[in-house]
Order: C-alpha cells, then structure tokens, then sequence
C-alpha cells in the first residue's frame, strides 16, 4: 500500500448516529422546525390544562379543607379580590399544561441534537431522561401526600393554638368601662345581660338536635349541630348547608386566601421536585468523572449536614416541615451514590476515553 494512502488516524470507538454531516442552513431549518413543535406542546396541553382547570384546583385545595374541617373551620378559601378567581384558574391551567408538555419539548430538544452524539452519549441521555421523569414524579407524589398534609396541618394547629382573649362583660369599675360610658346615652346603662331573661315558661321548646351523624334523610328546614366539628348545618332547598362552628376558643381564625393559597403550594411543589433531581445529577457527576464517589463518600456526614440545610430551604419555617423533607433528601442522596458508583468510570492507563 503506497504511503500516502495509509490512514494514521487512530479509530474512535465511537460512531456518530448521523455520519453525513449538515449544512449550517440545514442546522436553522431544523432548528426552526423543532422550535415550532416544541411550542405547539404546551398550547396544547394548556387548553387542556384550562379544560379541567377548576378540577385541578380543587384538587390542590382538597387537603387543606380536609384539614381546616378537622380542626372545625369551614372547609373554604377565600377570594379577597374581584379577578383572584379567574387569575387563579387560568394561572394552574398554563403551569399544569406546560408541565404535563415538558417531556414533548425535551424529545424536541433531544431530537435536534441527537444526531451530533455519540453512541455511549445517546445511550446514557436516553437512561437520564427516564430516571429524571420518574423522580419527578416521585417528588410530586411525596410533596402531595406527605409534606403538604403535614405541613399544613402543623401550621393551621400553631395558628388555632393562640388562646382566645377574654372579652365576656366589661368591667364597670375600670379604665375600658369608664371610657365606654362616655359613648352611653345619657339616662341608659349599657348592661350585657339586659337582653336576656332567666325566664323561660314563654320560650317555645325548640331543640337542636346534636348528632355525630348526619340524617340520612333529613327534611326541608331540618336542623342540627354535627359533632365533634361544632357545625351548625340545616338542610334548604334540597341540599345542607352547613355553617361555621358556632364557638371557637382560639384568638386567630384561618381565613387562607386561594391566590396565596395555590402559590405556597406552587412554590413548595418546585423546591421538592427540583430536589429530588439530586439522585440525577450525582448520575451525571459520576459519568462525566468530575468527582470520585469515594471522596462523596468520605465527607458523607457533611452531605447530610447539607441536606437538612436545603429541608429547611425548601419548606416552610417548621421543624417537622424541615425534617420530613431532609429525612428522604438523606435517602435520595444514598441512592445517588450507589447510582453514582455504578455510572462512575476510572479513565484507562493508556489515556482517556470518550
């Protein structure tokens, strides 16, 4: 073989998906092309996020109620403006869509580039991917069914905790009576017990029945009191209507406004999911060979340190918020270990390999 025709080049392991490389104009048409489905995803997914938009709401909301109703307040929100309704509504519609369409505008973004990687780069973008899905998802439901129920219920049993203040007649005698006499017409005396009368031979016998059940089938006008939640509740027009408790001995009230409401949740949702990537990038660390999972390993205790740190980051400022959220960190650290060790390979004696 002549000497001119010999190839010196060492051979690569590693072979493009696509050998035929591209024109840079090909490039933007691609891109253009990628770009325009990529949009269409979350429109899409966002009318239909719009469609059961007040479903999704209630959702969210269901277990604050669930906990506001145990503690015996109405199992309500608030609205405090005249547009927070359909602000609400439409904002939960778009978050919902664009992230039920985050995976269509990935495969976009994974398409454009797929044809610049090499097999063990496409191989290992194709098993993130999946893994990052799954933790998202993870991190949703725990966030959900775990944190949220017991956040809530911590901060609603502080905020029902403050004793309520003593406000039962008004001392004559002292400083607030004299200044309230000066408000009093002259030749009355204001008296809280003038409206009441110790005489009841002329007060209809009219009972309230206290149940801990309701009727099963109570009639028009059928009135009672439902126990252990102190609820007023009468039956009109074919449905029960049920009223807040009729006393409560604490001095603040939860009156929780649904746009205040659906943000702290929003919130609380993206630091969980965001932290239950951590298993996904220990991958990425351990593939890339930026760190030696044996030195994560010898500063364990300071990972553990640091993942009470973010528990109290991204929650509430509770303890048990703090904990219930760092105790699992600790487990998705643990896994990402064990992940980073497996992807996690020492480069040849000979040199570096792709």
């Amino acid at each position: 073989m002549p000497l001119d025709q010999i190839d010196y080049e060492k051979p690569r392991k590693d072979t493009r998906i696509d050998e035929i490389r591209m024109s840079f104009g090909d490039h933007l048409e691609d891109l253009r092309r990628r770009l325009i489905l990529a949009f269409l995803g979350p429109v899409v997914m966002s009318v239909i996020g719009l469609i059961y938009g007040k479903q999704i709401v209630g959702w969210l909301v269901r277990p604050l109620s669930q906990i506001l109703q145990y503690f015996g307040y109405p199992p309500q929100v608030y609205n405090h403006g005249v547009t927070t309704a359909f602000s609400v509504y439409m904002k939960v519609g778009l978050v919902v869509g664009l992230i039920i369409a985050s995976p269509w505008v990935c495969f976009q973004l994974w398409k454009f580039v797929e044809s610049g990687l090499y097999d063990r780069e496409r191989k290992t973008a194709l098993l993130i991917a999946p893994f990052s899905a799954m933790m998202s998802v993870l991190g949703v439901c725990f966030m959900y069914y775990v944190l949220l129920p017991i956040t809530l219920s911590f901060l609603i049993f502080f905020t029902t905790g403050f004793p309520a203040p003593d406000a039962e007649g008004i001392s004559k005698g002292g400083v607030t009576g004299w200044i309230l006499g000066a408000y009093t017409e002259p030749g009355t005396e204001h008296d809280p017990d003038a409206g009441s009368s110790t005489d009841t031979s002329k007060t209809p016998a009219t009972y309230i029945q206290v149940l801990t059940i309701d009727p099963p089938n109570p009639i028009e006008g059928q009135a009672w009191i439902k126990q252990p939640e102190g609820q007023y509740r009468v039956h009109i027009s074919g449905q029960t209507v049920t009223y807040p408790p009729l006393t409560k001995d604490s001095m603040l009230a939860p009156m929780i406004e649904i746009s205040q409401y659906i943000s702290f949740v929003t919130l609380l949702m993206f630091g969980v999911v965001i932290a239950f990537q951590l298993p996904v990038a220990m991958m990425i660390v351990g593939w890339s060979r930026l760190i030696d999972p044996k030195i994560i390993s010898k500063y364990r205790r300071y990972c553990i340190f640091v993942c009470f740190v973010l528990g109290a980051l991204l929650t509430p400022a509770d303890p048990i918020s703090m904990i219930v959220l760092a105790v699992p960190l600790w487990g998705l650290f643990e896994l990402g270990l064990v992940v980073m060790r497996i992807s996690y390979r020492k480069p040849a004696a000979g040199g570096d390999s792709p």
